[in-house]
């Protein structure tokens, strides 16, 4: 008598088995067109000058990123463009095609993501939950096998299911950071947010009530643990679509975030039917016949270890034991999204060694207006800016000892120390909370 196959197996044949691509193609649809407009958005309100080109010195996330001319960074981002274009149009062209398809699809993907990414790594400043969304997804895209995903395609089942991964995830942890005293109990920093828009005419006295923003804290973090689930069943599924489109086209309007709801709203298609635009009576090409494939356990062991490890990164904040928060620690690549109303102030002293002369030093001299509002609220950037000072002056034969006045407020608190005041930050390690001199927060 056969047996059922083992849950491995059954596995392996659901991520190998083909599904509909309709769904695919018109993420990858949207995706290439968002691309475009972002860039374009970029270099139309004068960033590249400004956020890119104007510091003097940057917070790099690693060695030896250099800042480009201005003329290369317009061509980084004008490439941008044009690749979205691309990489959109390729969701349009039959299957047939593979010469093509390889031109808008890889080809078009790695020279995005190269500059995309490029541009990012630049400067911490710059840093947006949503960019590092992007990339993910554009990576995901990238390890897919793009000639299927087209209208009328059948892709592999396991594109899609790992892209619903990277979607519900974000929304997932987004919830779960919410679970905290300061925004469900104390309503912040809606509450500081909204009471800022008190003066907008008619609605600017309902905003300024503690009261809604309490409201809206707990139907932000319920819309955000549940919404991938109301997506993906079917009974619920209108009620879900309803509650993206609402959610982010109020979002949008109130705070300016940029591209976020539109990513959002073009990603949570992907929790949808994989045929939904059929079902809602759009004439599109059928999909070429499905087949019922294995996945090769190599795949599907990459599979699982790409899941578990986009599934468990943003949980590191868990093991240290400190207020994410507060010291930052854990805080970015993890969804935590619109938490924090921070902010701080900092200036140095810098002590020579041997002589024990003191210079005090404003980083407000130096850096732009951006750079400054990021660094003075996040503890790694205070360091490397110490770091900075350091280097210049031992370029000019000094050794110094730098020390950091910082002072933080984080969801409406008064001011505190942020950084311990006695500790020279050029003897601290790269694992910099390790060391204890962030002070605590104070309730």
């Amino acid at each position: 008598m056969a047996t059922d196959a083992s849950l491995p197996e059954r596995l392996r044949r659901w991520l190998g088995s083909d599904t509909d691509a309709t769904s695919l193609a018109i993420f990858r649809l949207g995706f290439g067109l968002i691309a475009t407009f972002a860039a374009v958005r970029f270099m139309a309100l004068g960033w590249i000058e400004t956020l890119v080109a104007a510091p003097v010195w940057h917070f790099v996330w690693v060695p030896g990123v250099v800042e480009p001319s201005i003329p290369v960074l317009y061509g980084l981002f004008i490439v941008q463009a044009l690749a979205g274009l691309a990489f959109a149009a390729g969701a349009l062209v039959p299957g047939r095609h593979r010469l093509l398809h390889a031109l808008l699809g890889p080809a078009a993907l790695v020279a995005w993501l190269a500059c995309f990414v490029y541009v990012e790594l630049i400067d911490k400043s710059l840093y947006l939950n949503h960019y590092v969304l992007f990339t993910v997804l554009g990576v995901v895209l990238l390890a897919s096998p793009l000639h299927r995903i087209h209208l009328g395609g059948a892709a592999p089942s396991w594109v899609l299911q790992l892209l619903r991964a990277q979607v519900a995830l974000v929304y997932f942890w987004a919830g779960f950071a919410k679970i905290n005293a300061d925004w469900l109990l104390r309503g912040e920093p809606l509450v500081t947010w909204l009471q800022a828009l008190g003066g907008v005419p008619g609605i600017g006295p309902l905003l300024a009530h503690d009261a809604l923003a309490i409201g809206m804290s707990w139907g932000g973090m319920l819309y955000d643990l549940f919404v991938p689930l109301l997506l993906l069943w079917p009974r619920t599924r209108l009620l879900g679509v309803v509650l993206v489109v609402g959610f982010h086209v109020a979002v949008g309007t109130l705070f300016p975030i940029g591209i976020f709801p539109l990513l959002m709203v073009v990603s949570a298609t992907l929790l949808l039917a994989p045929d939904w635009p059929q079902r809602l009576g759009l004439r599109l090409p059928t999909a070429a016949d499905l087949r019922r494939a294995v996945l090769p356990l190599p795949g599907t062991a990459v599979w699982l270890v790409v899941l578990a490890v986009t599934a468990l990164f943003p949980a590191r904040f868990l093991l240290y034991g400190l207020d994410v928060s507060w010291t930052e620690r854990g805080h970015r690549f993890a969804w935590r999204v619109l938490l924090n109303e921070k902010t701080g102030m900092v200036d140095y002293r810098v002590v020579d060694r041997s002589s024990g002369k003191v210079w005090r030093v404003s980083p407000a001299s130096e850096l732009t207006p951006i750079q400054h509002e990021q660094m003075r609220t996040q503890p790694d950037m205070i360091r490397q800016y110490a770091l900075h000072l350091r280097d210049l002056h031992a370029a000019e034969g000094r050794d110094v000892a730098v020390y950091a006045d910082s002072w933080a407020s984080l969801n409406g608190r008064p001011a505190q120390r942020f950084v311990d005041p006695s500790v020279d930050l050029t003897q601290t390690r790269s694992d910099l909370w390790s060391q204890g001199w962030i002070t605590p927060l104070q309730e």
